[in-house]
């Protein structure tokens, strides 16, 4: 079923010496079916050294795309200001290596309409596996997909990933940012929110795609 409000969202893209995996990113999201008035995109260059920031120019044509600079501080760094400048009601994040299917937003975006709902976390699946590892991972994140929704039905959700989860503004309100925290950040705010008691659930139709080692 379709979402019944369609909220403005924010997606930030946190961005170190991705100049191979960025354009392919933000293409997706701006193939996004939704409604472009009500989509901020939210690029954050964390003091990249490669040709990131050449690649970012050429997005700065689009209204939707904003970019920002910054010293290199860490991915919980260019997360929290990306918040700072989101203006959406639902602010969610996706890595730079990552891209997303076109329904994917509309498919998380249902989900808030149930008011309790602060976070709903995606299906996450390896893009074109080749070697025998990214074979196997593709099993294990396939898997994932499965537990993720058995957990949120249990409300144990640990990890609220860095592809493509989102949360309502008024979590990162009373809640706070995120935290340095030995490149777990996605799993440390989730627990966060699970002290908290907030509800975190899963749209296993949201389809996301990431590259693997």
């Amino acid at each position: 079923s379709a979402p019944t409000h369609l909220p403005v969202v924010s997606i930030i893209v946190p961005c170190w010496n991705e100049e191979s995996t960025i354009a392919k990113t933000l293409d997706s999201l701006l193939a996004l079916e939704y409604p472009k008035k009500d989509l901020e995109i939210i690029v954050v260059n964390d003091g990249s050294t490669d040709t990131t920031p050449a690649v970012l120019e050429m997005y700065s044509v689009y209204p939707q795309v904003s970019i920002f600079h910054k010293e290199n501080g860490g991915k919980h760094t260019a997360l929290n200001l990306g918040i700072e400048k989101a203006r959406g009601e639902i602010i969610g994040c996706l890595d730079a290596d990552s891209f997303v299917a076109p329904d994917a937003l509309r498919e998380i975006v249902k989900y808030f309409d149930d008011t309790e709902t602060m976070a709903v976390t995606p299906a996450i699946q390896v893009w074109q596996p080749r070697t025998l590892l990214q074979h196997l991972q593709r099993a294990e994140y396939e898997m994932g997909i499965f537990l993720r929704k058995t957990f949120a039905m249990l409300s144990a959700l640990a990890v609220t990933p860095g592809p493509f989860s989102f949360f309502r503004k008024s979590v990162f309100e009373t809640l706070g940012g995120y935290r340095a925290a030995h490149h777990t950040e996605d799993m440390e705010f989730a627990m966060r929110m699970q002290k908290a008691h907030y509800k975190i659930v899963n749209a296993h139709t949201a389809r996301v795609y990431t590259n693997t080692p």
